[in-house]
């Protein structure tokens, strides 16, 4: 059946319908004993959990911090890999096909193997991390540059040759908005791995993002369900590159509106009503997005460095516990007392029963 055929609400219906059932699974599975609560905590649970870390534990900061550090690496990939492609690509195609082994090879190389390179010379500042943002979405972004410049019609170019066109001109009118469609489409097949390799390396090193708030909440259990923290986190790092995936989509629907959209389905082009010229309110809304996160992202990412990540109305990041045991993390200040709920429900690591290694 033909998917124009089926009601508008039934295909809704439809492709909600699995998100639904992985919910009520959830939520169903850890509250009947089919599986253990303490370490896969029901649905509702992880969601209050997230209610309390924008409420008390900062997470809206550490969203903005790792959202800053994804723009500003993928702003300063495409301002190398753009012009770089469109050299290659144009002017130097021999160039190009004789180093396309070398790029692919570079391409293939695991992000995680370098990221110790990268903190050894730069150090775990946020140097690094950019840096490491910029590498893993520079390949993409200069394979699709190559090729979208080479799919440029050529008659167009050479209309505007014979015109006396200056390179730099032809660049900025010929080249660069006949490539936007590949450049938009490398940034948004890269961006899930930009997502998780920023997540490993604000695990390794530093103190904001969100990658840093699911270490620390590793070392920090919630009662009565251990694992909750780690959850909240992991889903909320999910809904994010699910949601950078969709605005990228929507921008290349409105901006490319004669390019048909590939189906994620099926190889046959999604159907579109086409449009006589672009919508750019949605593009200029995400630009000015942009730009406000990469001016205010960073004011924000330093703030919760120099704090070293604190809580409102608690110490700063856990420090190991007074009491001697190595590994585990407690709170500057004092820890409730005995039968006293601690900070949103939660209990000092050094006083949870699930702790590997301590009866």
């Amino acid at each position: 059946m033909a998917t124009r055929n089926i009601p508008v609400l039934l295909l809704v219906c439809l492709r909600l319908s699995g998100i639904a059932l992985l919910c009520i699974l959830w939520e169903v599975l850890p509250r009947s004993g089919l599986v253990n609560p303490t370490f896969f905590p029901p649905l509702s649970a992880v969601l209050q959990e997230i209610a309390a870390l924008l409420r008390d534990q900062h997470l809206l900061g550490h969203t903005i911090a790792t959202l800053w550090r994804v723009v500003a690496g993928i702003v300063l990939a495409a301002l190398l890999a753009v012009p770089a492609g469109a050299i290659l690509g144009y002017w130097l195609p021999g160039l190009a096909a004789g180093l396309n082994p070398l790029f692919r090879i570079l391409a293939q190389v695991n992000p995680f193997s370098l990221m110790t390179v990268f903190l050894l010379f730069f150090g775990i500042g946020e140097k690094a991390k950019l840096i490491i943002v910029a590498w893993v979405a520079f390949w993409p972004l200069l394979h699709h540059v190559i090729g979208g410049v080479q799919n440029i019609d050529a008659d167009l170019l050479k209309a505007a040759r014979s015109m006396g066109t200056s390179p730099s001109r032809l660049f900025l009118r010929i080249i660069l908005p006949g490539a936007a469609p590949s450049i938009l489409l490398g940034v948004r097949t890269s961006i899930i791995l930009l997502l998780a390799i920023l997540v490993a390396g604000e695990m390794l090193g530093g103190l904001a993002g969100l990658g840093w708030l699911l270490h620390w909440s590793s070392n920090y259990y919630s009662s009565p369900y251990a694992t909750t923290p780690i959850f909240a986190v992991g889903l909320c790092i999910s809904l994010i590159g699910v949601a950078l995936s969709a605005v990228l989509r929507k921008l290349e629907r409105d901006l490319f509106f004669w390019k048909p959209l590939e189906s994620a389905w099926s190889a046959a082009p999604t159907p579109r009503t086409l449009r006589s010229r672009p919508n750019r309110i949605f593009a200029v809304t995400v630009l000015s997005a942009m730009l406000l996160l990469l001016v205010a992202g960073g004011a924000s990412t330093s703030r919760l460095s120099r704090t070293n990540g604190s809580f409102s109305g608690e110490g700063d990041v856990p420090q190991p516990s007074a009491s001697g045991h190595s590994g585990h993390m407690s709170h500057e200040h004092s820890l409730p007392a005995a039968g006293q709920s601690g900070h949103s429900g939660h209990t000092a690591p050094s006083a949870s029963p699930v702790q590997s290694g301590h009866p």
